[in-house]
């Protein structure tokens, strides 16, 4: 999955319904170093969602979730292209 998302902030989701979830999600960086992480915000009936700050350059991040459902855990991918904001 690839997100190109333009902003200050990134809201991801992650949604198993019907299960109790728990995770966190994270940004890395192209050097694969960890730039935000955040424990996720239960929604209820197994959505989740984490509001990750993005930095102001254009880049390529990767989006990572880690989950635990049912005693199983998880990791789930998105690449994310980061657009800088312009102004013409």
């Amino acid at each position: 999955m690839i997100i190109e998302y333009i902003g200050s902030t990134l809201r991801a989701t992650f949604v198993c319904s019907g299960a109790t979830v728990s995770g966190y999600a994270c940004l890395r960086d192209g050097s694969n170093a960890v730039v935000t992480s955040k424990t996720a915000t239960d929604s209820g009936n197994g959505h989740l969602y984490a509001d990750l700050p993005l930095p102001t350059s254009a880049q390529w991040m990767v989006n990572e979730w880690g989950v635990v459902i049912n005693a199983n855990t998880y990791r789930r991918f998105a690449m994310v292209n980061v657009r800088a904001i312009e102004v013409d």
